[in-house]
């Protein structure tokens, strides 16, 4: 069997369980033991935290007037309370190795990487480690704020990553960037939901043939004190609406609520339908 293939008869460890088969029409899906040798060299890519926010200090000022003080905010954050990942970065990395291996096994090329929101280098970061060591890929970075655009392209220059940055707003996703993966973590939440619709199916369009998107959004109720959050979504269901509105199909679904707390998160691969 190729690396990277599934198969019903080998057995493995369940990785999606999440209750909504009836939603999302899709089954079960299994991870199969021989599969943990990992036939190419994982690269971590550490951040800077302590340089990220000195640079968010500078340019945030001037650079974020539409962010409502997210970006230095997030730096503050990241740096005081020491958690420098996202709380599904391992899953992130692990579904996005998964398939860029099974994407390299065709032989397209460079993989084209876009990050659609970027907030700093987490996400760059987990992309890079996930196509590790896989094969050469290219890296567009996008976010409304040059704030997170600069923290990018200095974390490029440490890690000697091949990173373009763009100013860019989903509220009106006029763009094109050919992609052959796309990491949305968290963007709905700071675009009015009149938006979402066609941010989702720019999206889609973005993608090249066999291309994917890596969904992540956290769950919860709407909190007005938060100048920042513009929507937000408090169940499964109408985010599923929502990518089949974009003609948008799911992959793969994995539900997780954070240990000892309240937040709900679903990490999907989307795919067009």
């Amino acid at each position: 069997m190729g690396k990277g293939s599934y198969r019903d008869d080998v057995p493995g460890i369940e990785l999606k369980n999440s209750g909504h088969a009836d939603l999302t029409g899709i089954g079960p899906r299994w991870h199969h033991w021989h599969m943990k040798s990992e036939p190419y060299q994982v690269r971590r890519f550490p951040e800077d935290l302590e340089a990220n926010l000195r640079l968010a200090e500078e340019l945030a000022p001037t650079q974020c007037a539409g962010c409502g003080g997210y970006h230095l905010a997030r730096a503050r954050r990241r740096l005081s309370s020491g958690t420098a990942d996202a709380l599904d970065r391992d899953e992130m990395v692990r579904l996005l190795r998964e398939w860029a291996v099974d994407r390299s096994l065709s032989g397209t090329g460079p993989l084209e990487v876009v990050i659609v929101g970027s907030a700093d280098t987490n996400l760059l970061a987990i992309a890079a480690e996930a196509v590790s060591g896989v094969g050469p890929a290219r890296y567009t970075v996008l976010d409304r704020c040059r704030t997170p655009l600069a923290l990018c392209e200095a974390f490029a220059r440490q890690h000697g990553l091949e990173v373009e940055t763009r100013r860019f707003d989903m509220g009106a996703p006029d763009g094109t960037f050919p992609a052959d993966a796309i990491i949305v973590h968290s963007l709905l939440r700071f675009l009015p939901q009149f938006v979402h619709l066609a941010s989702m199916a720019a999206l889609k369009r973005w993608l090249k043939p066999g291309g994917t998107i890596a969904f992540s959004h956290r769950l919860m109720a709407a909190n007005p004190a938060t100048p920042y959050y513009k929507s937000e979504y408090q169940t499964l269901a109408p985010l599923l609406r929502l990518f089949q509105e974009a003609g948008l199909q799911v992959a793969s679904l994995r539900e997780t609520v954070e240990d000892g707390g309240p937040r709900h998160r679903i990490l999907t691969l989307l795919k067009p339908a």
